[in-house]
């Protein structure tokens, strides 16, 4: 595999530091500076506001190129490259002063965890946010808020905010066992006044920045995205594997030739799972975006379709890297070791909730 936006040299030297970013916790700020250089934030943002506004297969193999490099750098394009979904949903001149900087890239929750309590012109809003990746480099937060009835008798709404760096608390508790170089840190706010103008809703477009892109469904848009960089990560894993192999091939003593026999029949059925795997996953999700195109929108069946190959597709690498995994000897064990390192990036980024199915468990 190759990579568009890396040269072989970067991706040496990346792979060469992976295992230093994850003890910073951190990916460093050279390749942070290169993504914002190519644009790799702004996948999803309009041209007018300095973006490449991508096509989703397109991106989806920019997420997988960027994964197989490294698990946390991908994680870090995957989830930097998607707030730009939220443009259309922000007042023009709002998202024109937030997305037009050229290191212009969210952080944020989904998850509603905070309240917001209604004042004039705004609102005051105080809550924590877990699992914000990219927390140190982001420009800009985006969360969820449960914003407090004005009636005893009225549902709460939910709302997004939009807040700065300086409004925003970070609490340092990404202890994960893989893809620590994603700064998936808490966020916390208290008592901070959030304008009117700088919320949004999901269920409320503006016609200023409009594209196809904005009209797939949002859930389905995000599983998609997770399941192209597991997809990477899984690649990744194989040629590791591979390279471990060949490594024992040459040493002292060598492994027995029944077991090296059997070592390279694991992994060329990996490969075979992976290339199945990858080719359906990207045939359903091409067919998604074509008929999005053509037709404007995609049916419940569709979308129900590709939710759930992309769902057992990123099941299946796990279960793949989870069969070779074993017969890679105690070396594979350590936490120094780099298929070791690509083993736990994978295994955390399989446990993201948008990729759970209890299809086929009895």
């Amino acid at each position: 595999m190759k990579a568009r936006y890396w040269t072989e040299e970067q991706i040496g030297r990346i792979r060469a530091r992976s295992l230093g970013m994850e003890r910073a916790g951190a990916v460093d700020q050279e390749w942070l500076n290169h993504m914002v250089q190519h644009k790799l934030f702004k996948l999803f943002v309009p041209e007018v506001l300095g973006g490449t506004m991508t096509s989703l297969p397109e991106a989806l193999k920019v997420f997988e190129e960027s994964a197989w490099i490294d698990g946390a750098l991908g994680w870090t394009v995957t989830i930097g490259a998607g707030g730009g979904f939220f443009v259309p949903f922000m007042k023009p001149d709002i998202c024109k002063g937030q997305f037009l900087p050229e290191s212009a890239v969210i952080a944020g929750s989904g998850q509603p965890t905070g309240t917001a309590v209604p004042v004039e012109g705004g609102y005051r809003v105080s809550g924590s946010w877990k699992y914000c990746s990219g927390a140190h480099h982001a420009t800009m937060f985006t969360a969820n808020v449960l914003v407090k009835a004005s009636e005893e008798t009225d549902e709460p709404i939910i709302r997004a905010c939009i807040f700065q760096p300086e409004q925003v608390s970070i609490i340092e508790d990404w202890d994960a066992f893989g893809m620590k170089a994603t700064g998936s840190h808490t966020i916390k706010v208290e008592d901070v006044f959030v304008p009117e103008e700088m919320t949004f809703s999901l269920l409320h477009a503006y016609p200023d920045y409009d594209h196809s892109l904005y009209h797939y469904p949002f859930a389905l848009f995000a599983e998609t995205s997770f399941a192209a960089l597991i997809l990477g990560v899984g690649r990744h894993f194989l040629d590791e594997a591979h390279l471990m192999l060949a490594d024992k091939k040459e040493s002292f003593p060598p492994p027995s030739a029944e077991r090296m026999e059997g070592m390279t029949k694991v992994l060329q059925h990996a490969e075979i799972q992976l290339k199945e795997i990858t080719s359906c996953f990207y045939e359903i999700v091409t067919k998604s975006w074509e008929t999005m195109l053509s037709q404007g929108e995609i049916s419940e069946d569709m979308i129900e379709e590709v939710s759930r190959n992309t769902k057992l597709a990123a099941r299946a690498v796990r279960e793949m890297a989870d069969g070779v995994f074993p017969y890679m000897g105690l070396l594979a064990i350590m936490e120094s070791n780099r298929l070791n390192h690509i083993w736990r990036d994978l295994q955390t980024a399989c446990q993201h909730s948008s990729l759970l199915t209890f299809e086929g468990i009895e």
